[in-house]
């Protein structure tokens, strides 16, 4: 697995690598030291075997750039993605993301001309509604420190071991305050006042997704029930699900062999 810099289209990539076969894209989330390392080191190497897999980190996380767009960080990180694959003709490729980086594949594969190459996704950790607002909350809520960083162990994991794990912790708060990253990800809240969102988000629609679609969710995931996770795979015609048992809402963490293994069969099985 090695880590390499990329530019491309003006901003500077860190991704992880390793492995050779069709091309295998994974992205991490949007929590606080989110990075690909942390969020893809025991599953590259279970995908390595088959795959070309490229682990980006994805703009204001890891060691990519720090950068925000304040009129919508998600167009960056489209931009990014899109230019990263081009610069190293990547076309097409199959994507895994997890949380926040799942939305922007649906929402990429949903669009009359996707700005990614996707030949077929799995989305991990994501429902048709946003994430549970009690465990956003605490996701958001982080004031620098090692102590600030720790009730969100809580809500990103089931396992006991994995929630008291204080070694990864101690990674994660070191990504989480990297030079501009904590400073990347508060720009978020600096909006004007009219420009602010207000209300209840727009209702989304997944009914035009045409390429093969995995939706995998940890059994215990706090930040998307049940319900949602099925109500999102009723709209994405011909939608394969699967339950990672044991495991929150990481389960390529906390039950990476299992998590690989459904991502290959799934692969397989639509190439």
């Amino acid at each position: 697995m090695n880590g390499r810099r990329l530019l491309a289209d003006g901003l500077t990539t860190h991704y992880l690598e390793a492995g050779d076969g069709p091309p295998l894209v994974l992205l991490h989330g949007g929590e606080y030291g989110a990075a690909a390392e942390l969020t893809w080191e025991h599953c590259i190497p279970l995908l390595a075997g088959h795959y070309r897999v490229l682990a980006l980190d994805l703009v204001g996380f890891g060691h990519s750039d720090k950068v925000r767009d304040f009129g919508g960080q998600r167009r960056l990180m489209l931009r990014q993605v899109a230019g990263v694959l081009r610069t190293l003709r990547v076309e097409p490729a199959f994507f895994v993301g997890t949380s926040l980086s799942a939305r922007l594949l649906l929402d990429v594969a949903a669009t009359a001309a996707p700005v990614w190459p996707i030949r077929a996704m799995v989305a991990a950790g994501i429902g048709l509604a946003p994430p549970e607002a009690a465990g956003r909350k605490v996701l958001e809520r982080f004031d620098g420190t090692l102590d600030g960083l720790r009730p969100s162990m809580d809500v990103l994991f089931h396992d006991p071991g994995r929630r008291a794990d204080d070694d990864y912790l101690r990674r994660r708060h070191a990504y989480a305050t990297l030079p501009g990253a904590w400073e990347t990800a508060q720009a978020g809240h600096l909006r004007a006042p009219h420009r602010r969102p207000s209300g209840r988000p727009p209702a989304r629609d997944y009914g035009g997704i045409r390429v093969p679609t995995c939706l995998i969710r940890g059994e215990h995931d706090s930040l998307v029930p049940e319900a949602t996770w099925h109500d999102l795979a009723a709209q994405i015609p011909g939608a394969t699900t699967v339950t990672i048992a044991e495991a929150g809402h990481y389960p390529q963490i906390e039950r990476a062999a299992e998590f690989a293994e459904a991502v290959s069969r799934f692969l397989t099985e639509v190439s």
